[in-house]
């Protein structure tokens, strides 16, 4: 009994070890990259009252509602700061490690465990979201978490740990819809491993996905906020290096197609080391959980279904499992080498996630114009263009905003814009007016009209900024 106990404090002491290295790693640089307009999102929420959350969840962006909800609690004690946000994301990789740890201590020696956390740790597939203000980070927490459920129950056989298997798949699937995908892994591995298992997964499966109907309901009518996936092009090579690798703007291109083959290779023999042991419970469900989220994904991208990389995040720390354990049962001194390999391809990818310009869309540069150019005034096209003032208010402080609408009500995340057609020619006369404009309405049509010559400044693949003089 001694010897119990004494063991599951070393995996407890391990676990706690490998998740404050995995978060304190992602605080590392959690301030340099620009904020990105999902994350002026994410911030437009948090400054409003609480009670605009709720008005917002009925129109748009239900299925992040419960991310919303926790994060505004979180932020009554840090702040609602940029680097507040991505702390709170860290930490969600820190618990990914942390509980990956534990997971694989059930079935593996403590080394190879704490190998197994600490690359889920630093995956580059994962460690970004460490620095990005969203909830992909604790929805990877909540798939090791969900496994590690499972494991119990099948284990345990017991109802009280099934009740918290059901329990940990609701809270998983209301934070992030696509862990569904998890559930549903789970239960083909029940179905080929432990067959004495189905009927009480079944029952927690049941019990959670009546829970998940209402969000299921709104999600579906919500479904047009991301018909923009439609117009992404990832074909299945991508896709499966933009999951195991992230994708970021400034990923190194080579580093990250050697690291993907590395994990995929190394992941595929630790699948089959555990089989031909006979641990056939572990390799089902880890290649499970990587593999039909992926496939997934994959099969949308040939489909053109409209699926992003970054919905199935939740599937590389089962990746960095199996890899970690492929790694350590190399023979003799070849899993050192394997590790010190990681950490050299690896170290690249983690400095270029914390690169300035490393998120999609690049809203500093976008709002440093407005002290650059030192304007009479700005105008937005649209609500979207408005998340570049969010994002960095004080670069516009001063400025009149000739876009202000009458009725400042968000249009849902962002106020919307003025009737164009209202700005007279003597409410413009001689100012020198920046315009932020999108992909959609780039250019302020209205001020051309009005005789405004057009002098370009910059822009990037989501944003235009003119500069218009006007006689």
């Amino acid at each position: 009994m001694a010897r119990r106990r004494s063991k599951l404090r070393d995996r407890r002491l391990a676990a706690l070890a490998a998740g404050v290295v995995a978060t304190a790693l992602g605080l590392v640089g959690a301030g340099r990259p620009t904020i990105w307009y999902d994350e002026a999102v994410t911030l437009s929420l948090l400054h409003r009252p609480f009670g605009d959350t709720w008005t917002v969840l009925r129109e748009v962006d239900a299925v992040h509602g419960l991310y919303y909800v926790v994060l505004r609690v979180w932020c009554w004690f840090t702040g609602d700061s940029i680097e507040a946000i991505r702390a709170f994301s860290a930490l969600g990789v820190g618990v990914t490690a942390g509980a990956a740890v534990l997971l694989v201590a059930r079935h593996q020696p403590l080394r190879v465990a704490v190998a197994a956390g600490l690359f889920a740790g630093v995956a580059p597939g994962l460690a970004w979201t460490a620095v990005d203000g969203r909830s992909y980070a604790w929805s990877a927490a909540f798939a090791v978490l969900a496994t590690m459920a499972l494991d119990a129950a099948c284990r345990r056989r017991s109802r009280r740990y099934w009740a918290l298997y059901a329990a940990v798949c609701l809270v998983a699937c209301w934070w992030h819809l696509y862990l569904t995908l998890l559930v549903l892994a789970h239960g083909i591995a029940i179905l080929l491993g432990l067959p004495r298992a189905r009927k009480p997964w079944l029952a927690a499966a049941a019990a959670a996905g009546a829970g998940l109907v209402p969000l299921a309901v709104i999600a579906w009518e919500q479904r047009s906020q991301v018909s923009w996936l439609l117009d992404i092009r990832f074909n299945g090579y991508r896709m499966v290096l933009n999951v195991l690798t992230s994708g970021q703007e400034t990923d190194p291109g080579s580093i990250r197609v050697v690291l993907a083959i590395g994990m995929l290779a190394l992941g595929a023999y630790g699948i089959h080391h555990l089989w031909r042991e006979g641990r056939r419970w572990l390799p089902t469900v880890v290649a499970l959980w990587a593999g039909l989220p992926t496939l997934a994904a994959i099969g949308c991208a040939f489909a053109d279904a409209g699926m992003h990389p970054r919905y199935v995040t939740f599937a590389v720390p089962a990746f960095a499992i199996a890899a970690a354990v492929g790694g350590a049962a190399l023979p003799k001194w070849t899993p050192a080498v394997a590790a010190l390999a990681a950490l050299i391809l690896v170290t690249p990818a983690l400095v270029a996630q914390r690169a300035p310009d490393a998120k999609p869309g690049d809203l500093r540069q976008m709002a440093a114009t407005a002290e650059e150019v030192d304007p009479d005034a700005v105008y937005f096209t649209e609500a979207k263009a408005r998340s570049i003032e969010l994002a960095y208010p004080e670069r516009f402080e001063g400025l009149p905003d000739l876009s202000a609408p009458d009725d400042p009500d968000p249009d849902p995340f962002f106020p919307g814009v003025r009737d164009p057609g209202t700005i007279e020619g003597a409410e413009v006369a001689g100012l020198r007016i920046l315009g932020y404009g999108t992909r959609a309405e780039p250019v302020v049509t209205r001020l051309r009209e009005l005789g405004c010559r057009t002098e370009p400044i910059t822009h990037d693949r989501f944003f235009w900024v003119r500069l218009y003089t006007c006689p």
